[in-house]
Formats: structure tokens, sequence, C-alpha cells
């Protein structure tokens, strides 16, 4: 508590106790927080993927997926918003919806398999396919 007392009104602090909040499983406070500083940064489009993934864990995926489709829109070939956009889809829809979204990854990626690169990644089809090929 007294480290928090010391926080003060920097993006730095703002975007630490928006941290803390979401580790806490307070989503509406970090929400707050990341709205706040995107309404005063523009630039900062990223945080867009935090306030997406804050919605996700309140299971207001269609919410996310909103905010998710603006920063698409700027950044197409994010792995990290591409991921959970499939896994809003997965809550949504089906696993086959989800699995559809992550092949948009496979068909961009020009480095090979993207899914041998990425534990998450592989994790998560896992489970949209409903364990199957499961180690």
């Amino acid at each position: 508590m007294n480290l928090h007392g010391r926080l003060e009104n920097t993006i730095e602090d703002q975007l630490c106790m928006a941290a803390l909040h979401y580790l806490r499983s307070h989503f509406e406070e970090a929400t707050e927080i990341y709205r706040k500083l995107l309404t005063e940064s523009k630039d900062w489009q990223a945080i867009n993927i935090y306030v997406a993934l804050c919605y996700y864990k309140m299971e207001y995926f269609d919410v996310s997926l909103e905010i998710l489709s603006v920063y698409l829109g700027l950044v197409p070939d994010s792995i990290v918003c591409i991921n959970l956009k499939a896994c809003n889809h997965y809550q949504l829809y089906n696993g086959k919806s989800a699995e559809a979204e992550l092949k948009h990854l496979q068909n961009a990626s020009t480095s090979g398999n993207v899914f041998q690169d990425n534990d998450l990644l592989r994790h998560n089809l896992v489970a949209f396919r409903g364990g199957e090929n499961a180690l």
C-alpha cells in the first residue's frame, strides 16, 4: 500500500496500476484506466488489445471482438490480436469458427508454420479441436 500511495499520474504508473488491477481480476478498473489512457493518447492503439482482453475476461465477447476489429484494421497480422479474436469466436460460436480465425495466421505467415513457433497458438488449436492432437 505504501508503493500504491506513491503512484503518480504518469502514463507508466497508470499502466502499472491497470496491470495490477488485471492481475487481481479487477477487470472493470483496469478497463477504466486503459480507456482513459486511450482518450489521452490516440497513438497507443495497442492498448486496445488490453481493453479487449479485459472484456474477454468479463465474458463480453462481442464487445471484445468490436475492439479487436479496430486494432486489426491497423495491424492485420498481429498474432496476439488474432489469437484473442479466435478465443472470442470459440466462446461465442464453436471450435471450428475459432480455428478458422487462426488459419488467417497460417496463410499470412512468411516464416513457415506459425504454430510451431508459438506454444500458446498450438495449445489453443488443441483446445479448439476438443483435445485432438494433445501431447
